[in-house]
């Protein structure tokens, strides 16, 4: 199996991008990368092949051209045949993609909101976040008194100790 041995710094200017990229990237996620780049750092290195051309990070280059920055870091992938290429390049943000549990994601929020972190820099919309923290109450209906919270399960999590109550 191959594995990175060397990360190397390239000039954002000596970068291509792959000009028939089938991942979009619209302004509004490029301002997310760019506001992780920006507080956590270029963590995750773009994958060029030998002549720089971008095999994964397209998102990445564009957000680091709208910070400004001169070099990035890169991992050089001049080992792939052209099939390999184009396949990575799909399979590197097919395989990303999943769902979340809803309830671990909101317990995660809610201890970063107690640490005081701008939940922004996750992310998600500020409606996403609200709809998490804040989920509407279910309305009773005519006629129905309003149920109390007498079945219902307190779940704590596993890393922060943050404890909160689910309904069955």
């Amino acid at each position: 199996m191959w594995s990175a041995e060397e990360i190397v710094h390239v000039k954002t200017e000596k970068l291509i991008p792959y000009y028939n990229n089938p991942k979009e990237h619209p302004p509004e996620q490029i301002d997310k990368i760019a506001s992780s780049i920006k507080h956590f750092g270029f963590t995750i290195p773009i994958v060029v092949d030998g002549q720089n051309e971008i095999i994964a990070g397209n998102g990445r280059f564009e957000a680091a051209k709208k910070l400004g920055l001169e070099e990035v870091p890169c991992i050089v992938r001049d080992d792939l045949t052209e099939a390999e290429i184009r396949a990575f390049r799909i399979a590197d943000n097919k395989v990303a993609e999943s769902g979340w549990d809803a309830e671990l994601l909101a317990a995660e929020m809610e201890a970063l909101e107690a640490m005081e972190l701008d939940l922004g820099l996750t992310g998600f919309e500020l409606e996403e976040i609200e709809g998490l923290l804040y989920p509407a109450e279910p309305l009773a209906l005519e006629g129905e008194e309003e149920k109390d919270w007498e079945d219902r399960e307190t779940y704590r999590c596993p890393k922060c100790g943050f404890e909160f109550e689910v309904r069955k």
